[in-house]
């Protein structure tokens, strides 16, 4: 993850967001691509392990699943603006692409973390449209 964090330059705010909740594990490697873009944006980022805080992830469970990466952008107010569930769609089609050619998990999982900063572009751009008037 330090790697992924030092490749990210500051990044300019989101619109309207100023704090956000995550809803993380250490093992999901798609928390682990959120985690430093997150950390790299002008917001206060509170991250809460998932299994670690059952009401919280039920609280803002999708269609019944306690989904991770999941963030909730908030106000000043800490009232709710948006909430994302991860990964970007941008990662799932190279997820589905990649499974298709038969990689091996170990290979996949390299070849994803590999793609990092274009997941990493996709999630800003999901998180910007989700907060967008």
């Amino acid at each position: 993850m330090e790697a992924f964090y030092a490749g990210l330059p500051p990044l300019p705010p989101l619109p309207k967001a100023q704090r956000a909740l995550a809803l993380v594990e250490d093992w999901c490697p798609d928390s682990v691509q959120a985690i430093p873009v997150l950390a790299r944006l002008p917001l206060e980022v509170r991250f809460f392990f998932r299994d670690e805080n059952p009401n919280l992830a039920e609280a803002y469970a999708k269609e019944g699943r306690r989904i991770v990466p999941t963030v909730v952008f908030l106000d000043g107010a800490y009232g709710e603006l948006a909430r994302w569930h991860g990964p970007p769609e941008a990662a799932r089609a190279f997820l589905r692409e990649k499974k298709a050619e038969g990689l091996s998990p170990k290979a996949l999982l390299l070849a994803y973390h590999r793609a990092f900063f274009r997941f990493a572009e996709a999630m800003l751009a999901e998180w910007r449209a989700l907060l967008s008037p």
